[in-house]
């Protein structure tokens, strides 16, 4: 479960998804912002205008689960690379090499 913070009365949640320090912060949609750190980690998502049910499914809903909702909404780079931090980063140039072009339209012999 994440950690949630709703107030009935603004119509305002704070979800906090892990602790760190608040390098960048993102405009997810006209209603929620969200913060990252600088290995562009999703640190917290602050949500204006939720209405009760929503903050249910906040309060009940793993990062997982909102990272891919958020991904599916906002698109992927707006999850941060939460979904993907287990993986390496490729390396720039790293990546299919491309074919030389020395062979390249040159015909065998019958």
């Amino acid at each position: 479960m994440l950690d949630v913070h709703y107030d009935p009365a603004s119509r305002e949640a704070f979800v906090r998804l892990r602790q760190g320090r608040s390098q960048r912060t993102r405009r997810l949609s006209d209603q929620a912002t969200a913060e990252y750190d600088g290995r562009r980690r999703l640190l917290s998502i602050a949500v204006t205008d939720i209405d009760p049910a929503a903050a249910d499914f906040l309060r009940t809903a793993d990062e997982e689960t909102l990272l891919r909702v958020i991904a599916a909404q906002a698109g992927a780079s707006k999850a941060g690379s939460g979904l993907y931090a287990d993986r390496p980063k490729p390396k720039p140039g790293a990546g299919p090499k491309p074919k030389s072009r020395a062979n390249q339209g040159r015909r065998k012999a019958p």
